[in-house]
């Protein structure tokens, strides 16, 4: 049973399918920062998913500490940002690696890559100096962790067109003035979970 939030609370990967193209139903992004709802039950393997996850994490952090990085993982990078309209925007980034010049956050991916995975990560460059303090004023780069490979994110693809498709975006699932622009588009792929 849903029952409604008394302000908007968007996660951040309820953005990434919408602006990436990969998803098309703004509704049931809108629907979920506007309500709580018990989840069906699904036949996603979660624990299967979570033990992958946490293995390749794990294998990642090791890496970075024996490079000289201080990692944060996690919940250690949870945040809820507020915005003077009342929206909230949360989220984890899965790894932050802090060195003396460098600062870097991570996202680990078990499965196939997807554009969504770039806008995860570039989302956390632009919101993790502003809602952790330990990372005000610090510039991050980005990385995508696969089980076989590591796509870099460079800083510069956190640029102006980028933070106003995010605003608009945020706008829009936020429900700043109203749902005439959030349009529903049933479709089994969306809708199955």
């Amino acid at each position: 049973m849903a029952e409604p939030r008394e302000n908007p609370y968007i996660y951040v990967t309820w953005l990434t399918k919408l602006i990436a193209g990969e998803s098309q139903c703004a509704w049931a992004s809108w629907f979920k920062a506007h309500h709580t709802y018990d989840k069906l039950p699904s036949d996603f393997n979660t624990a299967k998913w979570t033990a992958d996850h946490n293995s390749l994490l794990l294998r990642r952090k090791e890496e970075l500490v024996q490079k000289g990085y201080e990692v944060f993982t996690e919940d250690q990078n949870k945040f809820t940002l507020q915005s003077k309209t009342g929206i909230s925007l949360g989220g984890k980034a899965d790894i932050v690696a802090l060195n003396d010049t460098t600062a870097c956050v991570e996202d680990a991916k078990t499965g196939s890559p997807k554009n969504s995975d770039h806008i995860q990560v570039i989302i956390y460059m632009m919101v993790l100096p502003l809602a952790i303090p330990r990372y005000k004023d610090r510039k991050f780069d980005g990385r995508i962790v696969y089980k076989n490979n590591i796509v870099d994110i460079p800083h510069k693809a956190l640029d102006e067109a980028f933070k106003e498709r995010f605003k608009i975006m945020i706008q829009k699932i936020g429900g700043i003035g109203g749902t005439d622009n959030v349009r529903k588009v049933p479709s089994w792929g969306e809708c199955r979970w």
